[in-house]
């Protein structure tokens, strides 16, 4: 009978352990498919910095480690919010064709205050092409990675991951 007993309950932990396993991968799995629009896609990801180049081809060392730091671009439906190491840009924008403009209709505001640490990276990535560059989102790897083209010839290469639910 303990044989029995044992065997039974090895039998539900195992099955209780499958349903767990289950829920929680269909959780962390994204569960809408991917846009199929570059415009779509800028929506749907927090863009973090990967490497920059100013308009002479030169690398932005400014840059190393803003990843980790938490600087990313949010693009809304028709705002865009940029997160540096302590301040905020935010303002509208719209997608025309190629390029990612802004929208006149709202004026982008930023916040001002004083950093101890992180100062030249948030500077460097505040001045880096955003908004009247031109873009293109490639999915061919492990995780989208957003190139951002200014007119001067000044590059920047973000990283995708899944937006945060907004607040």
């Amino acid at each position: 009978m303990h044989r029995i007993c044992s065997a039974a309950a090895l039998a539900a932990a195992l099955a209780a352990c499958s349903l767990s396993s289950s829920v929680a991968s269909k959780r962390s799995a994204p569960t809408d498919p991917l846009p199929q629009t570059q415009a779509g896609l800028l929506r749907a990801f927090d863009w973090y910095p990967l490497e920059a180049t100013d308009a002479q081809g030169r690398r932005v060392g400014e840059l190393r480690g803003a990843r980790r730091r938490g600087l990313h671009v949010r693009f809304g439906d028709e705002s865009y919010r940029v997160k540096g190491a302590c301040n905020t840009i935010s303002g509208a924008y719209r997608v025309e064709g190629e390029r990612i403009v802004h929208d006149e209709r709202l004026d982008a505001v930023q916040t001002v205050a004083g950093c101890r640490g992180g100062a030249a990276m948030e500077r460097a990535f505040f001045a880096q092409p955003l908004i009247g560059a031109h873009f293109f989102i490639d999915t061919r790897g492990r995780a989208p990675v957003l190139r951002l083209t200014a007119d001067d010839g000044a590059h920047m290469q973000l990283i995708g991951l899944p937006a945060a639910p907004a607040r």
